[in-house]
């Protein structure tokens, strides 16, 4: 087998591997991925995030989503997947959504391919009020996106609301405001942080 990222042949299962699963990424490329796990505060909401979104972990995504990579869904959740699935267990996974353009161009849902190993039963109802793409919009723009989205599912009990990169905070932030008064407990996870918060 070879490294989904750098082509490498992966020659040896590390310990970790045979206690989870085998990775698609080589030891070297996975060191290159430390997990910093942490909790950011964004106005009333507080996010649970797992990398930097720099370096290795942009570089990835990028390929994923950009270059339509699909074999790298499983490499970004492959040390937390039992975490998420034990610490969320009961909650609902609500995720925020992509732009149609997006959707079209990818021909595949990146998020939900990316948590396909989560075992959370999806919330539907969140969409956007108008079609925005966030792709080089700048923080003025970004804004927009707390007002873009509404909620009109089901009342729920536990919902975990996530994302790919925490960017300006302004998406979650507004997903997270269109569940609030339909949900009675929300969390919120993301992926990825880049440190430029509103």
């Amino acid at each position: 087998m070879r490294c989904l990222y750098c082509d490498k042949v992966i020659n040896k299962l590390s310990f970790k591997s045979l206690l989870i699963k085998e990775d698609l990424l080589c030891v070297e490329c996975r060191m290159k991925l430390p997990l910093k796990r942490r909790t950011i505060k964004v106005k009333e909401m507080e996010v649970e995030t797992f990398y930097d979104y720099d370096g290795m972990f942009k570089s990835l995504l990028l390929q994923y989503k950009e270059c339509l990579d699909e074999a790298l869904k499983s490499v970004f959740l492959y040390e937390i997947t039992d975490y998420i699935n034990l610490r969320y267990f009961n909650y609902k996974i609500c995720y925020i959504p992509s732009s149609t353009k997006k959707l079209e161009y990818r021909g595949f849902e990146h998020l939900k391919l990316m948590f396909e190993e989560v075992k959370l039963k999806p919330l539907e109802g969140l969409r956007m009020k108008e079609e925005l793409c966030q792709e080089g919009m700048d923080l003025k723009n970004r804004m927009k996106m707390m007002s873009n989205f509404v909620y009109d599912g089901k009342q729920e009990n536990k919902v975990l609301l996530v994302d790919d990169v925490l960017t300006s905070g302004s998406t979650l932030l507004g997903a997270y405001r269109s569940l609030y008064s339909n949900c009675k407990r929300i969390k919120v996870l993301s992926v990825a942080y880049k440190n430029n918060l509103i």
